[in-house]
């Protein structure tokens, strides 16, 4: 069994960020068998405009481009990522310090950094300007000593370190990659290069296995965006998501890697629409899904019955209504209360992070009541495997985190961040809501809006 788990990210040129943001989500030494309970969840505040939602696109983005075939070819994702990058800037980067733990009793750790820059060309059009995978050499991610496995730029393959003449066939991939780049990850386009020997094995070079990695965090990575940002898609889904390697002969080696990272009962999505689509070799497990639902649902909603899925069936799949019952009255999902709806479509999202999944929730509050909204953090602080990190206005979690490490940090206008530390007794909510979180100033107080919402 395998982890996958985020230790840093620095992201630059998206909507209002206009120098680079560190989010540090970890102690920065690595160790052997490393314990993150103390820090799996983070709360991100700051005020509108600052940035918070163009982190969490930013994610989405990441995790797209190297799940996607399609790359930046997609008229539509490009178009989302034209929107999201910072006109003064023309660039968009994305800097991702994650750890790869071996489960098993060597509890081995390996630390990679993997950097993607998007540009904004003179004729509007976007490209992947660069790419950079590397390995972390010692046990410090503070002392940036990163050994580089590959480094692409400008949609030219300009290194690729192999620890051995087997894997990976350079001067193939080399052809192939060209003109292709600065469209795609390499992470989506490599696994046509890959030679497999007649016993099955692919090598164990490095870079077959930081690509590898790369794939297996981003598996486990789901992106909950706001229905205005038209993009509420939670990318777990079984079928679509593990088409990573179309070559045969490499089937096998793929699919026992991703086996390893995460348990698949949880990757029937609920979530993206309010009508499912199922293949109908997954329609049991999504039945189960649908109770798991449902007893989710009861705990905010006592009075419901059950979830009864009306489904119509169509070549290979069933199109499914979700009808929620109260005894005589039957109401699809669609004309369910905002909030009901916002517990629905985050359910696969909230169970994917349960079971060891890593979570981007922007405005993770809005429409959910404050209880319940509380008490969800608190499970999360208390018992999840996974990891969560979501934008909000709501003060209650700077309560509930404000002992745990990494977990809350402030975000300025011009793009600076205060992460809080522990400081003896001292209030991280009193602090911000009085405005002395650095950074931070809350320049209003209740009798400036006298003059302004006093009748003339």
């Amino acid at each position: 069994m395998k982890k996958t788990f985020i230790n840093k990210l620095i992201i630059n040129g998206a909507k209002n960020i206009n120098k680079p943001i560190e989010l540090l989500f970890t102690n920065k030494t690595i160790k052997d068998n490393m314990d993150f309970s103390n820090s799996n969840v983070k709360a991100i505040y700051g005020p509108n405009g600052s940035g918070k939602s163009g982190i969490i696109s930013t994610l989405y983005i990441y995790k797209r481009l190297i799940d996607d075939r399609d790359g930046i070819t997609d008229k539509t994702f490009s178009n989302f990522i034209y929107e999201t990058i910072n006109k003064d800037l023309k660039k968009l980067s994305i800097e991702v310090i994650f750890t790869i733990i071996d489960d098993t009793e060597l509890h081995k750790t390996n630390c990679y950094k993997h950097l993607i820059e998007l540009t904004i060309n003179e004729n509007d059009t976007i490209s992947i300007s660069k790419e950079e995978i590397s390995i972390l050499k010692d046990k410090s991610i503070k002392n940036e000593n990163f050994k580089s496995l590959v480094l692409v730029e400008n949609g030219i393959l300009k290194e690729l370190k192999l620890s051995q003449n087997k894997g990976l066939n350079h001067e193939p991939l080399y052809i192939y990659s060209l003109n292709l780049l600065d469209k795609h990850s390499i992470t989506s386009t490599i696994w046509k290069l890959i030679k497999v020997d007649e016993n099955g094995d692919a090598g164990n070079s490095e870079v077959l296995f930081s690509l590898m990695s790369i794939l297996c965090l981003s598996f486990n990575i789901t992106v909950v965006l706001n229905k205005e940002d038209l993009h509420l898609d939670y990318m777990i889904n079984k079928d679509n998501e593990t088409n990573y390697n179309n070559e045969e002969k490499i089937n096998e080696l793929f699919k026992k890697m991703i086996s390893d990272f995460s348990s698949k009962d949880y990757l029937i999505n609920l979530s993206m629409k309010n009508r499912d689509v199922i293949s109908i070799d997954n329609f049991k497990k999504y039945e189960a899904s649908i109770k798991k639902l449902e007893c989710f649902i009861k705990i905010f909603k006592p009075d419901l019955d059950e979830i009864i899925i009306d489904k119509k069936v169509n070549d290979d799949k069933f199109y499914c209504d979700k009808i929620f019952r109260y005894g005589k009255k039957y109401i699809n999902v669609e004309f369910e209360s905002t909030g009901i709806r916002k517990l629905v479509r985050l359910y696969s999202a909230l169970k994917a992070c349960a079971n060891g999944g890593i979570v981007f929730i922007d405005e993770m509050d809005a429409n959910l009541h404050d209880v319940y909204f509380t008490r969800l953090i608190e499970f999360f602080k208390n018992d999840s495997k996974g990891q969560l990190c979501f934008t909000t206005h709501n003060l209650e979690p700077i309560n509930i985190l404000k002992d745990n490490a990494h977990s809350l940090d402030f975000i300025s206008n011009d793009s600076r961040v205060f992460s809080w530390t522990k400081d003896g007794n001292k209030s991280p909510m009193s602090k911000y809501i009085n405005g002395l979180i650095p950074y931070s100033p809350f320049n209003v107080e209740s009798f400036d809006f006298d003059v302004l919402l006093d009748e003339e």
